[in-house]
């Protein structure tokens, strides 16, 4: 595999590849060089027979907290048309693991926040270690949803309960009674049982594997999710473009103590 400078991926004998998100320091933070490799990797693979499931999984502590808010904001002010431009980018990124034909996998431990947690829930299945955190803070400072999978996954009531409030502590436990995980497993095992699903997934048929998730995805398109979802991004752009006190006092102190200092003024009110 060609060597990349924010992800690691690895191919098993059998078919599975392993994509590593590997910004461990700022906790796998989504930027744009991340998600130019692992949409690299996942378009170039994904069209090889010999590939037959795919697992994200996250170096370090996290999975990832979600887009990266520094490189956001270096990049200063921007028109309703970057706007666009950047939110697109980042739906496609996400949507790229439910529109796969092949099986994904996401392997979910530490914090899995914002767009962390909709990139886990675009994969087919959700393996999650016990101490993942799961939570979608965007209204706590002004932000919107890039793509809301969300209510498609545990519901309107979960899903509100979740958006609205800006919760960003929810359990893995609690992740998995709702169905946004397939099922948790012991602190450390989140990747051993994500390879022991992607196993039993490419022991089947690939013809009638592929298939079988092409119409699951299509049941949800009939139901009309995917103009629900393009809808959302025209939503979050209007978000994005309002500015609004919460976000401008957010970006202030970002800017002026950093991010570190922005979060916690976020989490103390």
């Amino acid at each position: 595999m060609t060597e990349y400078e924010t992800v690691r991926a690895e191919i098993s004998d059998d078919g599975i590849v392993h994509i590593i998100l590997n910004r461990p320091r700022v906790l796998n933070a989504i930027n744009s060089v991340l998600m130019r490799e692992v949409t690299e990797i996942t378009a170039t693979l994904q069209k090889d027979p010999a590939i037959r499931c795919f697992i994200i999984s996250g170096e370090g502590r996290a999975f990832s907290a979600g887009f990266d808010l520094k490189e956001s904001a270096a990049a200063g002010e921007r028109t309703v048309s970057d706007w666009r431009k950047v939110l697109e980018a980042d739906f496609e990124f996400i949507m790229q693991f439910w529109d796969c034909p092949k099986p994904t996998i996401s392997a979910v431990h530490g914090h899995c926040i914002g767009g962390g947690l909709e990139l886990a829930a675009a994969c087919d299945i959700s393996v999650a270690a016990e101490d993942a955190v799961f939570g979608e803070p965007e209204v706590r400072f002004g932000s919107g949803i890039v793509a809301m999978v969300l209510p498609w996954m545990v519901g309107p009531k979960h899903a509100k309960d979740i958006l609205l409030t800006g919760n960003d502590q929810m359990s893995a436990a609690r992740a998995a009674q709702i169905g946004l995980v397939t099922e948790t497993v012991a602190a450390g095992r989140h990747v051993e049982r994500a390879f022991e699903k992607a196993r039993e997934i490419v022991a089947g048929a690939p013809l009638s594997v592929e298939l079988t998730k092409r119409a699951i995805n299509r049941s949800y398109d009939i139901r009309g999710m995917r103009n629900a979802l393009l809808a959302a991004v025209e939503t979050d752009i209007v978000i994005e473009t309002s500015g609004g006190p919460e976000r401008t006092e957010f970006n202030r102190i970002r800017r002026e103590k950093g991010l570190k200092a922005a979060i916690h003024w976020r989490n103390s009110r």
